[in-house]
């Protein structure tokens, strides 16, 4: 299990970076391969999954501050960000016009990286209080 989490791990920060790097030195390419989408679908998909996800996620740490909560390990922020992204990417599953496998396989790769999150958040939530 800790080779499977360390994989992901690995592959989601080598996809993050990646992306990071398209949308900043290459903004102009607004398509992601093999989507399907048209340059404007895509960018209504983003507007509706993205956007909401990065609102919700500060929502959710604006709260923790107030409640006077602390993230309880280092990977803690990406499972949140990716439980909202869960949630924004099911409700465009029924509130856009053009469902197609790249958004499900999407999704499904997301729910998988939300379990996956949850034990990396696990075992390091148990390495942290240990001392």
């Amino acid at each position: 299990m800790n080779k499977l989490v360390t994989s992901v791990m690995i592959a989601a920060a080598i996809f993050f970076l990646g992306m990071a790097v398209l949308r900043i030195v290459f903004f102009d390419y607004q398509n992601f391969p093999g989507s399907g989408f048209s340059v404007e679908e895509l960018s209504s998909w983003k507007s509706r999954t993205i956007d909401p996800t990065m609102y919700l996620t500060l929502l959710y740490f604006i709260y923790r501050y107030f409640i006077g909560k602390n993230p309880t390990s280092t990977i803690w922020p990406v499972y949140v960000v990716t439980i909202c992204f869960s949630f924004t990417q099911f409700v465009a599953l029924f509130t856009f016009d053009k469902v197609n496998l790249f958004m499900l396989v999407n999704l499904l790769i997301t729910v998988a990286a939300v379990f996956i999150f949850r034990i990396a958040h696990n075992r390091r939530k148990k390495e942290v209080s240990t001392f």
